[in-house]
């Protein structure tokens, strides 16, 4: 996916309150478990930031994507288009610009300024889990029902390859 050039112009306080109001209104933030058996401990965290609008005015959503330069458009097929952010660093640099103009959504912002830090190549299986369990944590902050895979799921997939210390149940 080739970058997007920003605005001319470079990112300006009213640019990011705009975004930041945005977000509070019609948009949400996420960290997904992903399975993927291609990966070194079979999931990936997924971090995302979708601002709803719509289709009629994707207009809109362009001229901010051209703003933030990047992430991609879609359109779900119900009148409604998402402009998705993925990018981690991208989306670090938004946050930190954002959260002092968040309302609504400031715990989001900052729990995700504390969480993708964590994410990141070579931990190791415990630390993955641990970053998994916050992963849930963040869960609890949006009001989605479809959450499907958890931190239990990657523990039982780690301890099923010997990557974790086996649990005891014993006292001694």
């Amino acid at each position: 996916m080739r970058a997007i050039p920003r605005e001319v112009h470079p990112w300006k306080t009213f640019d990011m309150s705009y975004l930041a109001g945005f977000l509070d209104g019609d948009g949400s933030i996420h960290f997904q478990l992903v399975r993927q058996k291609e990966y070194r401990f079979g999931f990936y965290i997924r971090s995302s930031m979708a601002l709803s609008q719509s289709t009629s005015a994707r207009a809109g959503l362009e001229y901010l994507q051209r703003l933030i330069g990047g992430g991609y458009l879609r359109d779900r097929g119900t009148g409604m288009s998402d402009l998705v952010v993925t990018s981690r660093p991208l989306l670090t640099e938004l946050f930190v610009r954002i959260e002092p103009f968040v309302v609504f959504k400031k715990i989001h912002v900052q729990e995700a300024l504390r969480l993708l830090p964590r994410i990141r190549p070579r931990m190791s299986p415990k630390e993955f889990l641990q970053v998994a369990q916050q992963v849930d944590d963040f869960s609890s902050l949006n009001y989605s029902k479809t959450k499907r895979i958890t931190a239990a799921d990657v523990e039982l997939h780690l301890r099923s390859k010997g990557w974790l210390d086996p649990v005891s149940t014993s006292l001694f």
